[in-house]
């Protein structure tokens, strides 16, 4: 219920500011649906294919193999293996935080969870040859390790604070 009210608001928002663009300016607030919709219809194989995913893989892992893996009893193992597998993706947030909700509702630990949302939509090193074509090696060396370390971090520090207020 509380994601429906939240879907709800959110929309609400985005209508109202589209009427009121398109009250002060109808070509703008045309062209803002237009771009909208085109950016909508490009995310959508995407998204289909990652909820297609996640609906496959969920018939094969149960959520216990989660927790076995992921969460508190897996410790150190688990935090560095999701760490680790997910600097390798490149995820929008769009598609990472829902992954990282289900994930964390199969029973991954919050520090865990934190870690593969922090470092599937920062730390990529699959754009790694791009940006060595265009900014040498020396730069996205630098940008993956520090990434990759703040995202420990930021795990670390959730899990931390997370057991601190429960």
């Amino acid at each position: 219920m509380n994601n429906l009210i939240f879907a709800v608001l959110v929309n609400g928002i985005v209508i109202i500011g589209w009427l009121y663009l398109l009250s002060k300016d109808k070509d703008k607030g045309i062209k803002a649906v237009k771009i909208g919709l085109q950016t909508i219809f490009s995310m959508l194989p995407m998204i289909l294919i990652i909820i297609s995913a996640l609906g496959v893989i969920s018939s094969f892992i149960t959520p216990d193999q989660i927790s076995k893996t992921l969460g508190s009893q897996a410790g150190l193992k688990g935090f560095l293996f999701i760490s680790v597998v997910s600097s390798f993706m490149q995820i929008p947030g769009i598609i990472a935080f829902p992954i990282a909700a289900t994930l964390r509702e199969s029973g991954a630990a919050i520090a865990t969870v934190a870690v593969f949302a922090c470092a599937s939509t920062m730390s990529s090193v699959i754009t790694f040859p791009i940006e060595i074509k265009y900014l040498g090696k020396k730069l996205p060396i630098i940008r993956i390790c520090l990434t990759y370390i703040i995202c420990i971090i930021v795990g670390l520090l959730i899990g931390f604070i997370f057991k601190l207020f429960s």
